[in-house]
């Protein structure tokens, strides 16, 4: 009887613990990160009797967790590699946006403040016209701050988010010490399993975790689980939980660094963290942020400089040179906040070959410095010889280096571009300053009367001023056309009151061969001086001998437009990048670029998605809750209870059968 009755418990029991185990795994169907459970029957040890082994009934083995280490690794990796590009990707297309905007994009201000600039060269005397072209350089201006205030709020809110995200790392790990603590304690205990549950929350924990930054684990003897993040800093050690913080940076007090501290100290890892959210955070920033801003900067910084030096050669209806237009900016420099010594400071020598890249400065050696491009890493070794200050000149920019106190290691940050846009101002506000006009002219010789007395058709061309080097002059030029200029047989014409150092010196000039024209360009030899200090100007037609031309200051340059017109020109002339781009050229290729970036990581992160899905669909599989599956057992499970009720019930009757026969 004790035989049947104890099969029949046993068999209640396991079907009563497999309708739980059901029952828990239907409860948390829609329980994230919850891993389905199956219990494990095996039969109850037999007994020998005189007929032989008989059967015990049935024990729970176990209730196992439907749990694929590979699978879970897989989904983490792919789930922080699609963080990661969705973080970039939303950043980037915020950005790009913002810069390609045919409204509030610089195109269309660009555009506007150099029509505006050649609607004055149109009508230079005209009040409206230079009114317009200040109204536009301020709107010009405003668009410069706005797009580079967007940017650093962009940035600020970055810093907001590294914050937040480096609070949940350290929540996370700090939760996942504690589980390791309740795994180990019951793995500890004696007990033949670990606890599912507890598992699943851990498990969910590392997934949250996989999602902010690029996690390997490692699973010890008792359960508990090593977390290791960058290039294999412990954030979780068995039950103790590190600490990562973010910090300013020590070059740049506007740039978060991502600090590990450990009992052993505190180590900067900003450079080993990838993946997750904290990894698309910092490549948006490293890829795509600064590169625009500086790239903005250049643009800023372009404009400002070619147009301050053109309008320099003009002259207002003052009869005053011109005065700049807009302010430039400076070169940043930062040192690192843990130098020993030393100081630099920097000037831009040619605005036209900078480039959107940010340098380091670093002393590596007795009198030894290593500058590092940083946007191809390409360095450049400075060798002071002890002088102090040394200067060094590189990509349109110039360093002076004070080497006093300065020990190995220590750096600054040099950032020729960043602040370009913040510092691009309009300087002048009064439209009678505006220097449409050019500081020279030139005049055919004339009687007394004021009419032209030379006797050939010669003529010279208004001549163009490139620099301000002799402006204005004391005297003016004179060119007196010659039959034998160098020699017998070569005309030209000799020139009178010349640049210092050529007072009468001579230009060739043949009627016969170059009566269609002839240049002489600022660049060209003119006898034993380059060009008159500057200035450009062609002749062409027949002069006679004896005929004159002056080149002096202009006199009467209210109606003068030829200063405006190479300032307008200035739209189209290669300028930016060692001459390679127009100022339109050079910020539409800030736009293609974050364009191309935005598109790639949006391709990137559909492929990505895809993956994550598969990896999520695989661990599903085999992890997640199928409600007809745990219906179906439901079932199975209530029926095998049923029955084995009705064996206790059998074994009870049979018991009463068994005592009523002894009663009688």
């Amino acid at each position: 009887m004790s035989g049947i009755l104890s099969i029949g418990v046993s068999a209640l029991l396991s079907n009563q613990q497999a309708l739980n185990t059901v029952g828990h795994n239907i409860a948390n169907v829609n329980t994230e990160g919850y891993s389905r459970q199956q219990v494990d029957f095996a039969t109850r040890n037999t007994g020998y009797n005189t007929t032989g082994w008989n059967g015990s009934g049935v024990q729970l083995a176990g209730i196992d967790r439907q749990y694929d280490n590979f699978l879970s690794t897989s989904v983490r990796r792919s789930q922080s590699a699609t963080e990661e590009l969705d973080v970039y990707y939303n950043s980037a297309l915020r950005l790009d946006n913002l810069v390609a905007d045919s409204a509030l994009g610089m195109g269309p201000a660009m555009q506007d403040f150099f029509n505006a600039v050649q609607g004055l060269a149109d009508d230079p005397s005209a009040v409206p016209a230079r009114q317009l072209v200040l109204a536009e350089a301020e709107s010009l201006v405003d668009r410069f701050h706005y797009i580079d205030g967007e940017i650093e709020a962009v940035r600020s809110r970055l810093n907001d988010q590294l914050d937040f995200a480096v609070d949940e790392v350290n929540r996370l790990a700090t939760s996942i010490a504690e589980l390791n603590v309740q795994v180990a304690n019951a793995s500890n205990s004696g007990l033949s399993a670990l606890p599912n549950d507890l598992l699943d929350q851990r498990d969910q924990m590392l997934d949250e975790l996989s999602k902010l930054v690029d996690i390997q684990v490692l699973e010890q003897r008792n359960g508990s689980m090593n977390v290791f993040i960058g290039k294999g800093q412990a954030l979780v050690m068995d039950t103790q939980a590190a600490t990562l913080s973010t910090q300013n940076n020590n070059g740049d007090p506007d740039q978060r660094d991502l600090a590990f501290t450990t009992v052993y100290g505190t180590q900067v890892v900003t450079d080993h963290i990838t993946g997750g959210q904290l990894g698309g955070l910092l490549g948006f920033r490293d890829d795509i942020l600064d590169p625009a801003q500086n790239h903005l900067g250049l643009v800023a910084l372009g404009i400002a400089d070619e147009l301050n030096s053109q309008h320099a050669l003009g002259l207002d209806l003052d009869g005053l040179a011109g005065a700049d237009i807009f302010s430039l900016g400076s070169v940043d420099i930062l040192p690192n906040a843990n130098n020993a010594g030393g100081a630099v400071t920097a000037t831009y020598t040619n605005v036209g070959d900078l480039t959107a890249s940010d340098y380091t400065l670093q002393y590596t050696a007795l009198n030894t410095y290593t500058l590092t491009r940083q946007s191809d890493n390409q360095t450049f070794s400075i060798n002071t010889g002890g002088a102090s200050p040394f200067t060094y000149a590189q990509d349109g920019f110039s360093l002076s280096i004070d080497s006093a106190g300065v020990a190995v290691g220590d750096s600054f940050q040099i950032r020729p571009t960043r602040d370009g846009a913040d510092g691009f101002d309009l300087l002048l506000h009064d439209t009678d300053k505006l220097a449409a006009a050019s500081r020279l002219s030139s005049r055919p010789l004339t009687d007394a009367n004021g009419n032209p007395a030379n006797s050939g058709d010669a003529v010279m061309s208004q001549p163009v001023v490139s620099n301000t080097n002799g402006l204005p002059y004391g005297a003016a030029m004179q060119f007196t056309f010659v039959a034998d200029a160098d020699g017998a047989g070569n005309p030209g014409f000799t020139v009178a009151n010349g640049p210092v150092g050529a007072p009468n010196d001579y230009i060739l000039y043949d009627p016969a061969t170059e009566s269609t024209g002839k240049s002489f360009p600022v660049t060209a030899k003119v006898g034993q001086f380059d060009a008159f200090g500057g200035i450009s100007f062609s002749i062409s037609g027949t002069p006679v001998v004896g005929d004159q031309f002056t080149v002096g200051n202009n006199t009467n340059g209210k109606s003068d437009n030829r200063n405006a017109l190479t300032m307008a020109g200035l739209q189209g002339m290669d300028t930016l990048f060692g001459g390679t781009a127009t100022f339109g050229e050079a910020y539409s290729q800030m736009v293609s670029d974050l364009g191309a970036k935005t598109h790639h990581a949006e391709m990137n992160l559909a492929a990505q998605e895809g993956l994550l899905e598969r990896s999520k669909a695989a661990l599903d599989e085999m992890s997640g809750v199928n409600l007809d599956e745990e219906a179906a057992k439901l079932v199975q499970f209530q029926q095998a209870y049923q029955a084995s009720a009705q064996v206790i019930s059998v074994a009870s009757s049979l018991f009463d059968t068994l005592l009523s026969a002894v009663r009688r």
